[in-house]
């Protein structure tokens, strides 16, 4: 049997060479081929920028566990656009509308990662975290920048006296403090233990859903959440104005309490009472509710009546403040009629005006059997009518006449004569 050809020291050592750069190029490319051939979905992350997140090195976590890795970063009209390749399951726990956000390994940077934060309803979440519901870390020297030089100074002053505190007896106050923690830390350990309810094993779980569900309807109620808070703003911007009288009014609530409580000790005998009369009083609320029934159609025809008296009681408003300083001229004349002068209307004035009329004398068996109040106003008549105006002035009427006792000068009138002979002849 031959054996085939062996290979030289030249063309083994070509091999090892080949192998060896073909190994370091795979284990270059190590990250990158991992997240390739990782199994999983891929998901779209908007931000504004890329915040030095990697290819295939940027994890991605979601509760503190690693679900994923960062695929591909590019940047395009200003957006970055970043994609992650994440499990499945964790896909499904996203919920409807979740958010995203760079988070830096440690306080001081270094690596970063992005986090998943669930939210919106439950189910399998698709399409692309837009950038609104995403945002970026603020960096230490970030922050730093923000404060002034002094307040810089006056940190590394705090910091310097913190560590001479330490020197001149604090680490000691500092050991007794962690001496005296177990037993504060066992009371403390009762107030959790009370935390986790009745049912330790179902009560959080049925809180965590619970909050999930608050934190669902709140996410899904962004517009009228924001108006609430911005009705909430001007409430709490009216009472800041309103503050002072709300002290003075809050100062007197002491004792409009205790005035309070007089008036409802002094309402109970009247309620008492109230229920007495209450029972003979049924039969006229009865009565009462019939009556209002028959109302009802009055009240809607002397509703126009009652809308013109408006014009009529805002026309009468300068007569009624006329009034008022006459009234009080009124009230004192009549205090000047009261008395004699009254006593004398009521007594002859009266008298005479209401008693008929006849001569006496000269004038016997004249008048007649009319009051003397109407012979006047016959006078005032007879009077108006002789005066007469028109459109051409003022006239007097005079109208001459005669009768039986217009002859003067005789012992008798005709007139007491014609009397006689009619009385005689009776």
């Amino acid at each position: 049997m031959r054996s085939g050809p062996r290979l030289t020291a030249l063309q083994l050592g070509k091999i090892f060479v080949a192998v060896a750069a073909v190994s370091g190029a795979l284990l270059f490319q190590k990250a990158q081929l991992s997240a390739m051939l990782r199994p999983g979905d891929t998901v779209e992350i908007q931000f504004t920028e890329a915040h030095r997140l990697r290819s295939s090195v940027s994890d991605v976590k979601m509760a503190g566990v690693e679900i994923g890795v960062v695929r591909s970063v590019e940047d395009e009209d200003g957006v970055t656009t970043v994609e992650v390749k994440v499990d499945s399951e964790a896909r499904q726990a996203m919920g409807t509308a979740p958010s995203a956000r760079v988070r830096p390994t440690t306080l001081l940077g270094g690596n970063y990662y992005v986090e998943i934060v669930p939210g919106g309803r439950r189910g399998e979440f698709t399409g692309t975290i837009p950038v609104e519901r995403t945002e970026l870390p603020v960096e230490l020297d970030g922050v730093a920048s923000v404060f002034a030089s002094d307040a810089r100074r006056g940190v590394r002053s705090s910091t310097k006296a913190l560590d001479e505190t330490l020197d001149a007896g604090g680490t000691r106050a500092l050991r007794d403090l962690l001496e005296s923690a177990p037993s504060t830390l066992r009371s403390t350990d009762d107030v959790l233990r009370a935390f986790q309810g009745t049912d330790p094993e179902n009560d959080l779980s049925r809180l965590v859903d619970g909050g999930e569900n608050a934190s669902t309807v709140l996410s899904s109620e962004n517009v009228r959440l924001a108006r609430t808070i911005e009705d909430l703003a001007a409430t709490a911007g009216v009472l800041d104005a309103r503050r002072h009288d709300i002290a003075e009014a809050a100062s007197t609530l002491p004792a409009s309490l205790d005035e309070t409580s007089t008036l409802l000790d002094s309402l109970d005998g009247v309620l008492t009472s109230l229920e007495d009369t209450a029972d003979p009083a049924r039969p006229s609320v009865r009565e009462l509710a019939r009556l209002l029934d028959h109302a009802d159609p009055v009240l809607a025809r002397a509703r126009p009546v009652v809308r013109n008296l408006r014009g009529v009681l805002r026309d009468a408003r300068p007569l009624v403040t006329t009034l008022i300083p006459i009234s009080r001229d009124l009230d004192a004349t009549v205090d000047n009629l009261d008395g004699p002068v009254l006593d004398r209307v009521n007594g002859p004035v009266l008298d005479a005006l209401l008693s008929p009329w006849h001569g006496t004398g000269e004038y016997a068996g004249g008048g007649a059997d009319r009051p003397l109040y109407k012979e006047t106003g016959y006078m005032f008549s007879n009077l108006a009518q002789a005066n007469m105006m028109d459109e051409n002035g003022s006239m007097i009427s005079f109208l001459p006449g005669m009768g039986p006792g217009s002859l003067a000068g005789l012992p008798i009138s005709l007139e007491q004569l014609f009397n006689g002979l009619v009385n005689g002849g009776r």
